[in-house]
């Protein structure tokens, strides 16, 4: 049987991860008597009650602060919504993002993550984050909903207790691996490889085999 959270505990569990770091304790314990709705309060329900005090149109004061944003089905496609996210991906990143990438929140997503996940992939031993994510359900206004985090460590999230995706698009992962899919180059991989040893060498010996498909050959410069 699981033990319901009292407000509080659920607010620490939070600010473990790094997430609720300026938000107030009433009006956290507020919006989850809100969001519960008379049901015991759980890591989901907690989440929907992070979802509400942040906003669900983007980064906010509340939740720029740790580097997180939460968008609901409504606001994934209001071009306000999108170059709100779009401009504060680009300043905690410190990298532009194509327009092109930027009227589409899962290709937005998508493409941060790219980044990140290739950053990791040059400095191994480096702090950059990682894009993570939460889906989840506001049962105040029964509408889908999805928290993204800017991370170098995926743990404090996992230790939340709900399902968490981290940002990578399969494609650039076999790339980085040395693993070249036809018609599987990305736009972040093709920004990155020609600046990584890493990937030129990967290129140059998947050349040499025969096995690298032509999309990829003018990296090779």
């Amino acid at each position: 049987m699981t033990i319901p959270l009292r407000p509080e505990e659920a607010l620490a569990s939070l600010r473990r991860a790094g997430l609720a770091t300026q938000i107030d304790a009433a009006a956290f314990a507020a919006a989850c008597d809100k969001e519960r709705g008379g049901a015991p309060l759980d890591a989901e329900i907690a989440l929907s009650a992070l979802a509400s005090v942040y906003g669900v149109r983007g980064p906010s004061e509340a939740s720029a602060v740790d580097r997180a944003f939460v968008v609901d089905e409504h606001a994934a496609a209001d071009p306000a919504v999108l170059g709100a996210v779009w401009l504060a991906l680009e300043r905690w990143l410190e990298h532009p993002i194509p327009v092109s990438v930027a009227t589409d929140l899962d290709e937005l997503a998508s493409y941060a993550g790219d980044v990140c996940f290739l950053r990791r992939h040059a400095d191994a031993a480096g702090e950059a984050p990682y894009l993570f994510s939460i889906d989840g359900w506001r049962t105040g206004d029964d509408t889908p909903y999805s928290l993204y985090v800017l991370r170098s460590d995926g743990a404090p999230l996992v230790a939340l207790g709900v399902p968490v995706q981290l940002h990578v698009h399969p494609d650039t992962e076999a790339a980085a691996a040395g693993v070249f899919r036809t018609d599987g180059l990305t736009p972040s991989y093709r920004e990155h490889a020609p600046a990584c040893a890493a990937c030129r060498d990967a290129l140059r010996r998947a050349a040499d085999r025969g096995v690298l498909p032509d999309v990829f050959r003018p990296l090779l410069g």
